[in-house]
């Protein structure tokens, strides 16, 4: 038998017997011919995106959470569009890939195809404060001392009430938001039952329970200007008061509504150390 032909027999061999010497995990990153995957995102739009290593496009995409990077390099006129478009709601339509790095260990890209202004619908029901139908209850003590504020706006025609939160633990008064909706069949008398419970010693046993919670997008909520206006000594220890305004932009969308942004004033007590 000639020296090639043992060779090649004994690799042969080799190949029935272990395998193809390629990893799995080599297989794994090899795309499947002729197999994509086209997505359509309606999200809020960031253009100043940095990372560790340069590890990222420079664009990115946020919807419900889930945050993917985008790709213009097929399409600069669509980059040249979502130059005034950075921190607003877009649609963008590609094909997403998964792209392995070194800090990030998995980034998901959509190679973008097109962008658009993401507006919302024009059928939406707006929740507007300054309506007159709108009931507001601020909190910030109970029977256990003084605690974050609590804002309250109850719209009983949409069964819902809309909270803002203002955090007490430091001087950066963190500001959060929620829209609580209820069941269709709650009353006026409910929703106050229900509220009464969130800052006292739940005298009512048998109030309704919501459907559902959504948060506000936490950009959308800001504190400014905070104004120390006078110390207050409980048993419980002292604490500053300050004066607080603060801001909720325009909401797109949230569970079937859009909300009017608007701004306020509340007061915040800051425990003293």
């Amino acid at each position: 038998m000639k020296f090639t032909q043992v060779i090649t027999l004994i690799l042969l061999i080799s190949i029935f017997s272990f395998g193809l010497p390629v990893s799995q995990q080599t297989l794994a990153n090899v795309p499947a011919m002729n197999e994509y995957i086209k997505v359509e995102v309606r999200g809020k739009l960031n253009n100043e995106v940095m990372a560790i290593g340069g590890e990222t496009t420079g664009a990115a995409i946020t919807a419900n959470g889930v945050t993917w990077e985008l790709d213009f390099s097929d399409s600069p006129n669509s980059q040249r569009e979502s130059a005034a478009m950075n921190g607003k709601l877009v649609v963008v339509k590609g094909e997403l890939s998964l792209k392995r790095g070194v800090e990030i260990r998995q980034r998901w890209i959509v190679k973008v195809d097109s962008i658009a202004a993401g507006n919302a619908k024009q059928d939406l029901p707006i929740l507007d404060i300054n309506h007159s139908n709108v009931k507001k209850l601020e909190v910030s003590q109970t029977f256990g001392g003084f605690r974050e504020t609590q804002i309250f706006y109850t719209f009983p025609k949409q069964n819902l009430i809309l909270k803002v939160r203002i955090d007490n633990k430091n001087e950066d008064f963190a500001v959060t938001g929620k829209v609580i909706v209820f069941p269709k069949s709650t009353t006026a008398e409910g929703l106050a039952k229900w509220l009464n419970n969130q800052h006292s010693d739940g005298l009512f046993p048998d109030i309704p329970q919501p459907v559902s919670t959504l948060d506000l997008p936490d950009q959308l909520c800001r504190s400014m200007n905070p104004e120390f206006t006078n110390k207050v000594e409980s048993h419980l220890g002292n604490f500053s008061r300050y004066a607080i305004e603060f801001e909720i932009k325009d909401v797109e969308e949230i569970g079937g509504f859009a909300i009017k942004g608007f701004s306020g004033k509340a007061k915040v007590h800051l425990k003293n150390e």
